[in-house]
């Protein structure tokens, strides 16, 4: 019998009844606009009732890892979806790629990662200052992109606020034993006046990363497509090194009013895939499936601005623009199969207003103009241009008893592909396709009594289909699959509830979420049972040797639903022990199936756990974080089950004075201290590379 999520999630209630009772007896009033709960992250949340994960300072410090998706993967509701150890794309209550929009101060990324999931996300964990994960009515500042959620970085690379100091900045050298990586980066703020200068570089090595076991499920492989594995490696996996390096320039003006900037960035990443997931055998190439890599670079030039005023109507104006070129070559045996590159030219604009002490809120226009292309072996997409414009506004309704939202957004977008060469020698030819998604957000959240509050928001965004869902026609060597698209895709949208309880007490702290999405049209890829043979370059019933052959599915719709909850219990024990203790007990969970029947694929499985935090004196921070995943038992249609696992991180950090008085952190980190064989449910490559195994992380940030 299948196992359900409800018996963790009535396990943490129970908890929570028992320690609520002994918290409110203070009968402290937290503040309801803010939630800070100390411990592995922060967490704020405003009276809309949709929460807002926000990781910065030490607690960003304490989650960062190699990738955007494992810094954000301990957060609730949130996972990591990797492609071997350089690639990790975040997912946000079981949603990524296409649905997840990233965001850099309020402009995308513009990467490829949304189109394929060997395609890291352009964005340096170490120069980042704070991320926000954003699941409410604020994503419709992005549109069908982030109808799964949103995640926004901020780099510091232009200034809002004058320096304190001639000089500021942090630099930082980690050193881990896993791959034997190292890692660095400096920040440096300078100017006088008005005038604010910033430089920033960063840069990261590692070698084949370390792993329990054999690298390929041998299992899995021969029941997902019925033959044998030709090779297999020990103890690590092949191909899995990595070097990554870049840096940027910010120059700002920093007024009484507002002020304005410019920065530019370059960012290089060269990492090899896991083998056994390319292979570009039969198309062309005169090597195995080995040493295929992905060699990344894109440069980045923004303008910022804020203005203020004191008229109600208009009270604040922001502007963002960014040009972004960014391409990539996959690499086979050294030489250039396939070049990816995506120049995207995009534009926002927004506008505060506060009319009334109660009634305020936002109007916005975005504007987003970009070219994809895929030229080589691998270019099941052809080249097309994307353009698309956005008008919303969120306003909201405060009372004393309640707090409205509604967000509203309305855009169209327009994709013109170019005629496509295809692998069977026909040229295809479509028209230019047009779509018109619209979102809208209503939101409502009632304080109650000893600092708690309930929230509901119902909302119903839509998405246009994306352009490798709507014209591929290729191999996919990244996801081992040959991929078929379909010009006729409708728009996607969903009916969204959340429910949210939240509190904020002094020896306690509680967040609980469920929600519910309705999905129609929901768009996927469905299995054809058909093989693409590279050898002879066409399909195929059956499959002998699996380096010449590749899985055949097609993008289809069907109507989904996806439900799930969210919970957290924070106890703190500051006089009832000899030194404080911070204890955290948390568990989610998400479940997505077809109406028509069967499991949506590639979901995270339900994870509780427990983490306490031992402050021993002011300076010095123990924390101990124990996570069990079940198995997914329900991994979707020709998609193989992962087993359960229990990840134990343990963390030391030591705050100290250095010289001239310099605030500085010594940092060791213990991960995956059980050295568990885990498969990642959410990987196209769980098969064929599992994540790290047992590493030790050495770290020293020194900031002045």
């Amino acid at each position: 019998m299948r196992r359900r999520p409800l018996p963790t999630l009535t396990l943490v209630l129970i908890c929570c009844q028992v320690s609520i009772a002994n918290a409110t007896e203070d009968g402290d009033i937290g503040r309801l606009n803010e939630v800070v709960i100390k411990g592995k992250r922060e967490k704020t949340t405003d009276r809309t009732g949709k929460p807002e994960s926000t990781l910065s300072k030490d607690t960003l410090r304490r989650s960062l890892g190699g990738t955007l998706g494992e810094t954000v993967s301990e957060t609730l509701g949130t996972h990591n979806a990797s492609f071997g150890p350089g690639v990790g794309l975040p997912v946000i209550r079981g949603f990524t790629g296409a649905r997840v929009k990233v965001a850099v101060d309020g402009i995308a990324t513009n990467d490829a990662s949304s189109a394929s999931p060997d395609h890291a996300v352009t964005v340096e964990p170490l120069l980042m200052e704070k991320v926000t994960i954003l699941r409410g009515p604020e994503t419709v500042r992005y549109g069908g992109g982030a109808i799964g959620g949103a995640i926004e970085v901020s780099d510091g690379r232009i200034a809002s606020a004058r320096l304190s100091r001639p000089v500021e900045g942090r630099g930082e050298l980690r050193f881990g034993t896993n791959g034997a990586e190292k890692s660095g980066a400096v920040k440096l703020d300078t100017g006088t006046g008005p005038w604010v200068l910033h430089a920033d570089a960063f840069l990261r090595e590692r070698g084949n990363v370390a792993i329990p076991g054999k690298a390929i499920d041998e299992a899995a492989v021969r029941e997902q497509f019925g033959i044998p594995v030709p090779s297999n490696t020990v103890g690590h996996i092949a191909n899995t090194d990595l070097r990554n390096q870049g840096g940027g320039l910010g120059l700002s003006y920093v007024g009484e009013r507002g002020w304005i900037g410019v920065s530019g960035g370059l960012l290089e990443n060269n990492y090899g895939v896991p083998t056994g997931s390319h292979s570009h055998t039969g198309l062309g190439s005169t090597s195995t499936d080995q040493g295929v890599r992905i060699d990344m670079r894109q440069s980045r030039y923004d303008v910022r601005g804020e203005r203020r005023s004191d008229n109600p109507w208009i009270s604040t104006v922001r502007g963002r623009a960014a040009l972004i070129d960014y391409r990539h070559d996959e690499l086979d045996g050294g030489r250039t199969a396939t070049t990816f590159r995506n120049q995207a030219l995009e534009y926002r604009l927004e506008a505060d207003h506060q009319p009334a002490k109660r009634f305020g809120g936002t109007l916005g226009a975005h504007v987003v103009d970009r070219t994809f292309s895929a030229i080589g072996v691998e270019a099941f997409v052809p080249k097309s241009v994307i353009d698309a414009v956005g008008l919303y506004a969120i306003e909201r309704l405060d009372f004393s008893w309640v707090r409205l939202e509604a967000a509203y957004r309305s855009e169209e977008q327009r994709i013109r592909p170019d005629p496509q060469s295809t692998v069977f020698g026909t040229t295809r030819v479509f028209p230019q396709t047009t779509y018109r998604p619209q979102t809208l957000s209503l939101g409502a959240t009632v304080p109650l009594p000893r600092g708690t509050h309930v929230s509901l928001t119902w909302s119903r965004p839509e998405r246009a289909p994306d352009v490798q869902e709507l014209y591929s026609l290729g191999p996919h060597l990244a996801t081992r699959t040959f991929d078929l698209g379909r010009p006729s895709l409708r728009k996607e949208s969903m009916d969204r509830w959340d429910l949210g309880f939240g509190a904020d007490w002094k020896r306690a702290a509680l967040t609980l979420n469920h929600f519910r999405y309705d999905a129609t049209d929901y768009i996927y890829q469905r299995s054809t049972g058909l093989f693409y043979r590279l050898d002879l370059g066409s399909l195929r019933p059956t499959c002998i040797r699996l380096q010449e052959c590749l899985p055949v599915v097609q993008y289809a719709q069907q109507d989904a639903t996806f439900s799930g909850y969210e919970a957290e219990l924070v106890l703190r024990f500051r006089d009832q022990l000899p030194v404080p203790v911070d204890v955290t007990f948390f568990a989610d969970a998400v479940r997505g199936s077809f109406v028509a029947g069967g499991d949506v694929p590639r979901l995270p499985p339900r994870r509780a756990g427990m983490e306490a935090a031992v402050f021993a004196g002011e300076n010095s921070t123990l924390r101990v974080r124990w996570t069990h995943a079940a198995g997914q038992d329900r991994p979707g249609e020709n998609e193989s089950p992962t087993r359960g696992y229990d990840l134990v991180n343990v963390l030391f950090d030591y705050k100290f004075d250095a010289l001239a008085g310099q605030e500085s952190v010594l940092y060791v980190q213990l991960r995956n201290v059980l050295n568990e064989e885990i498969r990642n449910a959410t990987s196209f490559l769980r098969s064929f590379s599992p994540e790290q195994g047992r590493r030790l992380d050495v770290g020293l940030r020194i900031v002045f």
